[in-house]
């Protein structure tokens, strides 16, 4: 598999103040069932990468209770998401007001809902194989949501995993509801493939046998939750994905990927969007670094497979013990000595040989396997990924001004690159991560954006479009 590197993390986060939340029940139907003027308090988090989530608090009421019922929708105006009630909790203290709180996530969190399982090898085996695909990742998700969801191509209305009214599509697709004016060019993720460019040697123990499915690149391999696997193979890409409405009324639901419109200074297609105390849209800012969990160097842990008896003869891998074992480490970021933080990635997910024969008709078997050399490159990659993710953090946060001359889901959008600047002239590009709108008794409404800045590495990768 593609994995990428990064040098840091940095967020940066504003608020905008003095903004009306709107919020609405749908029942499953997506019928409107109330409108919520009574509530004491919301967060509502909308996310470039994975579901968003929200906690409403309103009074304690058998009224409440009846209306915010599990697998409802929250909607609120602003934006093509919805949330899903989930979870609903009274807290009850008989000296005071009774209260209601209704929390849950966002509709990207549906595709958790279904998983990718092993299927057996032919009709009548125990034995079984795992989903694997070579294919472009915005391509592979597309399919397969729309196969799990029995959509589109897949089309089977009559079967238990179908879903009226839900599909996944390309972004030259999209109605212009939910791309609002966003280029496609800038929104599509590119051509990176689920699959590392490594050739994996065919092996057999019969020259007759051939090892026709996958014997040119290493395979991604699928198994568990789809939501988690969306997530692996867009951070293969560093896109975002999202599952929408269209219009003001939530009947049909678009699955999509998707990249960001860059909005920096590194373009001349469109006004770039800055947020500066230079322009007077930052109202406060505070500024953060730590190396705290930082790792410079990776080690695995031991993954264990079975050495082909071909390869054992030859002595090419390890010793004449077909149960062995292999470990591989990442790149080194950083200096030596001190400089030097080791981390351990104790369980890396490896498809590796798994000991099954299968026949290719008289006198013809082999082993289903995959190259050692495939094996090792996968730790490597692994090991890169979670040194990826203990890199130094850095972070800007703070609000916005009311007078922001900037609108969310107008002037710039979740997935979006803009630049940012401090009163010290240090600027960088960063990409809007999250949205958040709070809103309560005590403190008021308050709506920002997440941002969080992106390492030179990261910043050519193909298929940005921001260098």
């Amino acid at each position: 598999m593609i994995r990428i590197s990064r040098t840091y993390i940095s967020q940066l986060t504003f608020s905008i103040r003095g903004c009306d939340v709107y919020l609405a029940v749908f029942d499953e139907a997506m019928v409107l069932q109330h409108i919520c003027e009574d509530y004491k308090s919301i967060i509502w988090t909308e996310r470039f990468h994975g579901f968003g989530d929200f906690k409403l608090t309103v009074p304690g009421t058998l009224e409440n209770l009846q209306i915010y019922r599990l697998d409802y929708y929250l909607y609120t105006k602003g934006t093509n998401k919805l949330m899903i009630i989930e979870q609903v909790e009274l807290n009850t203290e008989y000296s005071k007001q009774s209260l209601l709180t209704v929390s849950g996530r966002s509709l990207e969190s549906i595709l958790d809902r279904r998983v990718m399982h092993p299927y057996p090898i032919w009709d009548g085996t125990r034995l079984c194989m795992h989903e694997r695909t070579k294919g472009k990742v915005k391509d592979v998700i597309k399919h397969y949501t729309n196969l799990l969801f029995k959509q589109r191509d897949s089309l089977d209305t009559s079967h238990e995993r179908h879903v009226t009214g839900f599909g996944w599509y390309s972004v030259d697709e999209l109605p212009s509801g939910i791309r609002k004016g966003r280029p496609v060019s800038s929104m599509d993720i590119g051509d990176i493939r689920a699959n590392a460019n490594g050739t994996v040697r065919n092996m057999s123990r019969n020259p007759d046998y051939t090892n026709v499915a996958y014997d040119s690149v290493d395979p991604y391999i699928m198994e568990g939750s789809w939501y988690k696997l969306v997530q692996e193979l867009t951070d293969l890409t560093m896109s975002g994905w999202a599952i929408e409405y269209d219009g003001e009324d939530p009947y049909y639901w678009y699955g999509y990927t998707y990249n960001g419109v860059n909005r920096t200074f590194n373009q001349g297609d469109r006004p770039p969007v800055v947020f500066s105390p230079k322009y007077d849209n930052l109202s406060k800012a505070t500024y953060f670094k730590s190396k705290v969990s930082t790792r410079t160097k990776i080690f695995s842990g031991a993954v264990k497979f079975t050495v082909p008896l071909e390869l054992q003869v030859t002595k090419e891998y390890l010793d004449d013990n077909r149960d062995s074992a292999m470990q591989n480490n990442s790149v080194t970021v950083g200096t030596k000595g001190l400089g030097l933080r080791e981390g351990y990635f104790q369980n890396p997910s490896i498809e590796h040989t798994n000991g099954y024969t299968i026949s290719t008709g008289a006198k013809q078997w082999g082993l289903s396997s995959i190259d050692p050399e495939s094996i090792y490159r996968q730790i490597g990659e692994q090991c890169n990924t979670e040194l990826w993710r203990h890199m130094p953090l850095e972070m800007f946060s703070g609000e916005a001004a009311q007078q922001s001359m900037y609108t969310y889901n107008e002037d710039f959008f979740l997935g979006d690159f803009v630049q940012i600047q401090n009163e010290f002239g240090q600027q960088d590009i960063a990409r809007v991560t999250e949205y958040i709108r709070t809103s309560s008794d005590s403190e008021g409404d308050v709506f920002y954006p997440t941002f969080t800045s992106l390492s030179d590495i990261q910043k050519s990768k193909p298929g940005l479009n921001i260098t």
